[in-house]
């Protein structure tokens, strides 16, 4: 008898290509950039969808800013990595697997502006979903430079993102993922709960040219004049009257 180890292997670029694709809707990468903001505890959030020309070609760009803590060189890390989120002991936060911003990996282009403890990092990844599919790892180059304010925050420029298709990124359809699928449209301030009543967000679809701010909070429609209980007893005259007449 005759005893052996086995480890078990990973096939980490397909690890990154199944996680990439793992989002069944592409507007999912608004929810992931909006809970980001809050775990960094940003009170100002910015969403732009353009067409750009790159190198002479139209280009779906995505612009993700945030006043939040930003990064330093392990959140960095952190975010270009795989299953090691530094929010993991966190329960404050919203995200804690680290795999969420790996939705930003279904791009021709990523780039990582980020300013924290007076120093401003710039990552830059090409081309990421084509070299994951050939198996590779896509290396990231980081430029690190003081920065001329103490302000802090992070700005995700995405490049071609879901294979430069963009028919969903219209302003209405952004606005209701936002409003409904995600944290800021939470329904918490209907139970006095006003921690993130400052938190603005600003939103500009691929149809709009100027940015709409909303306010934190599910948008609830005005109250109609006629009350609840008045539809409902209403409507149980009109089923006893129906019933009394059949």
């Amino acid at each position: 008898m005759s005893e052996f180890i086995l480890i078990p292997p990973v096939d980490e670029a397909q690890e990154f290509i199944e996680i990439a694709n793992d989002f069944a809707n592409p507007l999912d990468l608004v929810r992931e950039a909006i809970s980001n903001a809050f775990d960094a505890h940003a009170t100002d959030i910015r969403l732009a969808f353009d067409v750009e020309t790159v190198a002479g070609e139209a280009t779906f760009v995505i612009r993700l800013t945030d006043n939040g803590d930003g990064m330093n060189r392990i959140g960095l890390q952190s975010f270009f990595g795989l299953g090691n989120s530094t929010r993991r002991t966190d329960r404050t936060t919203i995200g804690e697997k680290g795999h969420g911003t790996k939705v930003y990996f279904n791009a021709k282009k990523l780039v990582a502006e980020t300013q924290r403890d007076g120093i401003r990092l710039i990552a830059i990844l090409d081309a990421p979903f084509s070299k994951l599919h050939d198996r590779k790892i896509p290396e990231v180059l980081v430029r690190e430079e003081p920065c001329e304010t103490a302000a802090t925050g992070t700005t995700i420029t995405i490049y071609g993102y879901n294979n430069n298709r963009r028919d969903r990124f219209t302003h209405g359809r952004l606005k209701d993922h936002v409003l409904w699928f995600t944290k800021f449209g939470s329904i918490e301030r209907q139970f006095g709960l006003e921690t993130l009543l400052g938190v603005k967000l600003h939103l500009k679809g691929l149809d709009r040219d100027e940015f709409e701010i909303l306010d934190f909070g599910h948008q609830f429609p005005s109250e109609s004049k006629m009350s609840m209980r008045f539809l409902i007893s209403t409507s149980y005259r009109h089923r006893i009257t129906t019933v009394a007449a059949s």
